[in-house]
């Protein structure tokens, strides 16, 4: 998983800050119908999340395995695991994969402590997360880091 600031003139024209990209070979949960949690930024007391959103560069899939054909992710944080994005299906063995998903939510949520912002990654039953062999998604924050 790489995450990183956006540049200033990327911000400015998308109203993100920081993006973070993970793929299929970060997805390393071997236990099934067991999900995996990636932590994307860091916040503090008063830092702000304004909104979030995904894009689905290549949808996950196992080619040895159609029937692993249930991923879904979502966007939260320790209080809630999808304040900014509830879940949504990026497997492409469900033929149903949401390619780009933005937040709903108009209201700003302002930290009143510590916490992630965190990507969780659902698995399914009988199956497990480090079978997928194919996918990659791209997420955009936009923070105000006023801590």
């Amino acid at each position: 998983m790489t995450v990183f600031e956006l540049p200033a003139e990327t911000k400015s024209a998308t109203g993100f800050t920081h993006k973070a990209i993970i793929d299929h070979t970060d997805i390393t949960e071997t236990a099934v119908d067991t999900d995996q949690t990636f932590e994307l930024l860091a916040v503090a007391a008063g830092d702000i999340v304004e909104k979030a959103a995904y894009k689905l560069v290549t949808a996950f899939s196992d080619a040895s395995d159609t029937g692993l054909n249930d991923t879904k992710v979502q966007i939260g944080d320790g209080g809630d695991t999808d304040r900014f994005l509830v879940a949504a299906q990026v497997n492409a063995n469900d033929a149903s994969e949401v390619f780009y998903k933005a937040s709903a939510n108009t209201t700003p949520y302002v930290y009143t402590a510590a916490d992630t912002v965190d990507l969780l990654v659902e698995s399914m039953s009988a199956k497990s997360l480090s079978e997928l062999d194919a996918g990659e998604i791209h997420v955009y924050l936009a923070v105000t880091k006023l801590s």
